[in-house]
């Protein structure tokens, strides 16, 4: 049997490395062998989106997402245990109910969600109030953030939301141990200094005089991540409402202490491959990529109603409406000769390929806002370290009934 501290070394080990490359555990070794079924739901961020390399395109699932390295690395060897990844780019709490929480298995021992983001309007604020894809001034990003906090504050539509799709999952638990981790999210800025206040990320470089750019100052990185606290609040307060076997990974405070966030104090952004960087800038590229193909290739169109497909709808809108605006060239480029590409989708809109939305950035722009590889583990980290600390008073050593594995005393419930 592998010792403890070699598992808890690996681990260590993974939280490190910013490769697109998994490291998997490999052995007898069953740390957790009564995770039998494991599940995960959820939004862009539950799929990983950006992180290490693509296993599904329709929802944009990545192979470094805390949910699939949960299972191929830290739970540890058990080949028994099944995954459903079902978390979805673009999903709300509605969605994610409806067609994700209704595919899962019966009798679940361990559930993973991430949603929210996309209740309170996450595209429409990075649109708004960030790098303006489609023309929007300082009153919509006031707006943006005024609408998001409404339906934060309002106990019919974020709380409502979440608390449907936790009722929704309850059925599919185990009655005696399944438990549900429900994850939260993290502030993107650093508040501690005014060195980001000249800086903008709108993308457009020539605009009209009414359509002025938007600053990352003080003020708008203070209200932005306070957002994201008050997302996290309603979010802890409905997983305990939900019962004892649902529980709030908070992570906020840990990409904070590690500077993991856009304009730490003393950084000058752009910044896309700072060390400490947890979220995707548009020119970030990890260990083990091409740059290449993210910077200076258009890649593949992507799924309609997706983040990504959020940001390809707005550009273009916006060349439609402005043929002869211009990209800003520090921050890549637009393939106008993709506009319009395939005619008039189903509801009639230039750029719509049936399902897909033409794609005209570098790729890596389908990542911005989300969690680089070291973040996934995180997450990861910490659920596996709430289950150690839950299961510690718990457990009681039996003789392992795996085939061939007799000789091995395993940790079992």
């Amino acid at each position: 049997m592998i010792p403890w501290q070699l598992f808890v070394a690996v681990i260590a080990t993974l939280h490190s490395t910013t490769s697109a490359e998994q490291l998997p555990l490999k052995g007898p070794y069953t740390p957790y062998p009564w995770i039998h079924k494991f599940a995960s739901l959820g939004d862009s961020y539950a799929a990983g989106l950006g992180a290490g390399s693509r296993i599904d395109w329709l929802c944009s699932r990545y192979n470094e997402s805390y949910p699939n390295i949960l299972h191929t690395s830290f739970l540890g060897h058990h080949p028994k245990r099944t995954h459903q990844f079902l978390a979805c780019t673009g999903a709300a709490s509605t969605e994610i109910a409806e067609k994700q929480a209704s595919a899962l298995q019966d009798d679940l021992d361990l559930l993973t969600i991430s949603a929210g983001g996309n209740d309170v309007g996450l595209t429409v604020i990075l649109n708004n109030c960030i790098y303006q894809f489609f023309m929007a001034g300082e009153d919509d990003c006031d707006l943006a953030i005024q609408d998001a906090r409404e339906r934060i504050a309002n106990k019919t539509q974020l709380y409502k939301n979440v608390t449907q799709l936790f009722d929704a999952v309850k059925p599919k638990m185990n009655k005696d141990h399944g438990v549900v981790y429900v994850t939260g999210y993290a502030g993107f800025f650093g508040t501690d200094d005014e060195l980001c206040n000249n800086v903008t990320w709108a993308v457009w470089k020539a605009v009209e005089s009414s359509q002025k750019s938007q600053y990352l100052t003080l003020d708008r990185r203070v209200a932005l991540d306070s957002l994201v606290r008050s997302v996290n609040i309603v979010l802890r307060q409905a997983a305990e409402a939900a019962g004892p076997n649902f529980h709030f990974i908070d992570y906020d405070a840990h990409i904070k202490a590690s500077r993991g966030r856009y304009c730490e104090s003393g950084v000058l952004e752009p910044a896309p491959n700072r060390r400490e960087l947890d979220f995707y800038e548009w020119d970030t590229v990890d260990t083990g990529e091409n740059r290449t193909e993210l910077q200076h290739e258009t890649g593949d169109d992507v799924p309609k109603g997706s983040f990504e497909g959020g940001i390809a709808e707005r550009i273009n809108k916006t060349l439609q409406e402005h043929p002869d605006w211009e990209w800003d060239p520090d921050k890549g480029f637009v393939n106008k000769s993709k506009t319009g590409v395939g005619g008039k989708g189903e509801e009639g809109e230039m750029g719509v390929v049936g399902d897909t939305i033409s794609w005209m950035l570098p790729d890596s722009w389908k990542r911005v806002f989300h969690l680089r590889p070291r973040a996934h583990a995180l997450i990861a980290e910490l659920i596996l370290e709430d289950l150690r600390s839950r299961e510690a008073g718990r457990r009681k050593v039996v003789p392992d009934e795996g085939p061939g594995e007799g000789e091995h005393a395993e940790l079992r419930r």
